[in-house]
């Protein structure tokens, strides 16, 4: 049996639950994880103030939250698993470097902020800058794979590094801003300015931004190779709903952001 975290009362701000992650706690026994301080309403509390545990301490840990106000679930993660049965709050799995974060609900901002390695997966929306990184930091998603089977804000996957950000759905404005590397997946609308301030890296779009930055040069309609390596990650996360591209698929391609000497590309899949 995995172990269960399950919030007992509501608070009246925001809890930090940096630190309550799988390699501590199956470390320790019942006892001394209930007594694990955690930040909520501004104050240092033990663990067992807002929430039961009940289980084996594993690696393998659950969380039923009382609502969307839990903040920094999976923060610096290494192994294990965490499973949140609901909604989370922001900087879910902030610089988390292994492991699996798994959310049954939507997601609050900054998710998967400066990841560095392991999968968080997201069924519902997600908030504004997925992976991008938080205040002070200069780089966002640097390893990893983040899957949004919803909708997400504005900014998702600014300053992208490495690793590959799945969203199966729309998603705001600056979608890849200041990217350097990696790859980003959009299969709904885009806002505007998706891609500005690239300097590398891939944004593969299922259907045709809406406004893209004059900065964007087109390069034409033409089949690319190195998509059948991108095709079965995307196979992998979109299973039946993963666009189709075969050798001879012709894909249009926009290469820059040429206002910084970017040699990014954003590749339109239809």
């Amino acid at each position: 049996m995995s172990m269960i975290l399950s919030q007992t009362r509501e608070q009246r701000g925001r809890i930090d639950l940096r630190g309550i992650i799988p390699e501590r706690l199956s470390e320790l026994d019942l006892s001394a994880i209930e007594q694990l301080p955690i930040t909520a309403d501004n104050q240092s509390v033990p663990l067992s103030e807002f929430f039961s545990v009940r289980g084996n301490p594993s690696d393998d840990l659950t969380i039923v939250p009382g609502n969307n106000r839990l903040d920094y679930i999976g923060c610096l993660m290494k192994t294990g698993t965490i499973t949140l049965l609901g909604d989370a709050g922001n900087h879910a799995g902030l610089e988390m470097q292994g492991g699996k974060l798994l959310i049954k609900g939507n997601s609050g901002d900054y998710t998967g902020s400066a990841i560095q390695g392991g999968e968080i997966i997201v069924q519902g929306d997600a908030g504004d800058s997925v992976g991008a990184p938080g205040a002070g930091m200069i780089r966002g998603q640097n390893g990893g794979a983040i899957h949004v089977k919803g909708r997400a804000g504005h900014r998702a996957g600014e300053c992208q590094r490495r690793g590959l950000l799945i969203i199966e759905g729309n998603v705001g404005d600056l979608a890849g801003y200041r990217m350097i590397a990696g790859t980003l997946y959009i299969g709904g609308s885009t806002g505007i300015h998706t891609g500005l301030g690239m300097r590398r890296g891939t944004i593969l779009l299922h259907q045709h931004a809406s406004i893209l930055p004059v900065t964007m040069n087109h390069s034409g309609s033409l089949p690319l190779t190195m998509l059948s390596l991108v095709n079965n990650l995307l196979r992998y996360y979109l299973t039946d709903n993963a666009p189709t591209i075969s050798p001879d698929h012709h894909v249009t391609r926009y290469v820059g952001d040429l206002a910084c000497g970017g040699m990014g590309e954003i590749i339109i899949l239809q």
